[in-house]
């Protein structure tokens, strides 16, 4: 007697949506995504965009709107790792991401994204093809990594050297004992003319996390002054704001920032935040 055919779970999606011809319809599980909904759409006679609809539908996710990517989505999630997932960043707060996927029930996809984000994810459902499309479009000149020269070891992230600038004492206490306890070796800089002084006179370090409202120098204009400088342009920061708002995080992006979080900061989500940037950082394209 033969093993039983696993059915992939496009199968039962048709099936459930009461599709004309699901009822014959047979993909195995470990069969790819976009060719089991090439032959769903062919064997239904439905459409890829509907298809996503009934995809979606099921399970009580939203339809991806491709055409409305948010580039400080975009930007944490590496190229080679949005293409190796299919999967396309829309839009994100300070604990989530909103990312297109044709396989919402990827759960390695989902704990990779989640591992080197350091956010929730959260699916949308986009067709295959569209995705890919959109993926090429959004990550247009951004090339696959380079092989890294063997003698450049990649350094654990427990020895990561962290500079915290903030002008607020209790502030800068809590963030060195959050990074300590985490492994890290912090330093710590009251405004950012002592951050810059401190990166000119003891750097390079690994990460910076930077508060955003400092009284001698706006955290922008630090940002921008280390993206400025040659030896600082390539250092992480982390942006510590006082208020979620897209129109801020997207200027923060733009003027250079890897990341944000937002104030007052939970400890844990912090952690994980710093240890995203971090991965992210390390699977850039070298040299870039």
């Amino acid at each position: 007697m033969g093993t039983p055919l696993i059915q992939h779970w496009i199968v039962s999606v048709s099936r459930a949506a009461g599709l004309e011809g699901a009822d014959g319809l047979e993909i195995p599980s470990d069969a790819p995504v976009d060719a089991a909904w090439r032959r769903t759409a062919r064997h239904t006679g439905v459409e890829a965009d509907e298809l996503a609809e009934r995809v979606a539908a099921h399970y009580r996710l939203p339809v991806a709107d491709l055409g409305k990517v948010e580039a400080h989505a975009r930007r944490l999630l590496p190229a080679p790792i949005a293409r190796k997932l299919n999967v396309l960043p829309l839009r994100c707060t300070d604990r989530s991401v909103s990312v297109a996927t044709a396989d919402p029930v990827g759960l390695y996809a989902e704990r990779e994204i989640s591992q080197i984000t350091g956010r929730s994810v959260h699916f949308e459902v986009a067709p295959p093809r569209r995705l890919a499309e959109a993926i090429a479009a959004a990550y247009a000149g951004e090339p696959e990594p380079l092989q890294k020269p063997p003698a450049a070891a990649p350094q654990r992230e427990g020895g990561a050297r962290i500079l915290v600038v903030d002008d607020d004492a209790d502030s800068r206490a809590l963030l060195r004992r959050v990074l300590e306890d985490s492994g890290y070796r912090v330093e710590e800089a009251p405004d950012g003319p002592e951050a810059l002084d401190v990166l000119d006179r003891r750097g390079p370090f690994d990460l910076i996390t930077l508060d955003l409202r400092m009284e001698k120098m706006q955290g922008i204009d630090v940002l921008r002054r280390l993206r400025s400088n040659l030896s600082t342009a390539g250092v992480p920061v982390v942006v510590a704001t006082a208020v979620e708002d897209p129109a801020l995080a997207m200027e923060l992006i733009e003027a250079g920032a890897d990341d944000f979080v937002v104030k007052p900061v939970d400890p844990p989500r912090f952690v994980l935040r710093v240890q995203a940037v971090l991965r992210r950082r390390s699977s850039a394209p070298f040299g870039l």
